[in-house]
């Protein structure tokens, strides 16, 4: 596991909190990290499906899955993680 699962992990939980947009600096600010780590880590799992974008001055990462339906499998496997060698 590396830093960057739980960076997302954390992203995650955040974004379904809050239930709507967040910025790379709101959410950074949360997980107590630099902005360009959390928009790094969000590019993996954008292109995984697990996040969404919305551009604009209420833009920002969106969480819109039900997160009973997300895996921490799903996670890994979008940062290319692997658990167990």
């Amino acid at each position: 596991m590396t830093s960057d699962f739980c960076v997302a992990v954390h992203a995650l939980v955040f974004l379904h909190h809050k239930g709507c947009s967040q910025s790379s600096e709101e959410m950074a600010a949360n997980i107590c990290t630099h902005p360009a780590r959390v928009r790094r880590v969000m590019a993996r799992l954008k292109k995984a499906g697990l996040v969404h974008t919305k551009e604009g001055v209420d833009g920002g990462y969106q969480f819109p899955l039900s997160p009973d339906g997300v895996t921490l499998r799903q996670v890994a496997d979008a940062l290319g993680i692997s658990f167990v060698s």
